[in-house]
């Protein structure tokens, strides 16, 4: 495992950068799934997406979002519960980025994450 995908508690963290129409399609996702598994990823989600409304953030700009792995993880199981045609682009941007970041720190022991967090 990556050592610099850890915080300091020791939880593996995944950092992804998402527009506000992604982060609101993510929401959109969980906001379908039992409160009680949700409710923290969203509170979270909503806290780190006060960056877009900050004065002179441009429309399309995008923002660091932080995500503990399973968290992440469960977001991107409620998208697979979403219409494909909705979905289909922010997942694999969302691929694209784990894989460059894995890439970059020449960690391919983990460049499949989308398969193995949470499991």
């Amino acid at each position: 495992m990556n050592k610099s995908n850890l915080n300091k508690t020791g939880v593996r963290e995944v950092h992804v950068y998402l527009s506000l129409e992604q982060s609101s399609l993510i929401l959109e996702a969980l906001v379908e799934q039992p409160f009680k598994l949700v409710f923290d990823i969203i509170g979270q989600l909503n806290h780190q997406a006060q960056q877009f409304y900050l004065p002179d953030v441009e429309p399309d700009a995008t923002a660091l979002f932080v995500l503990t792995a399973d968290d992440f993880s469960l977001c991107i199981q409620s998208l697979g519960n979403m219409p494909y045609n909705r979905v289909c682009a922010l997942v694999n941007n969302l691929h694209q980025q784990l894989l460059t970041q894995h890439m970059n720190a020449g960690d391919t022991n983990n460049a499949n994450i989308t398969q193995d967090v949470g499991q």
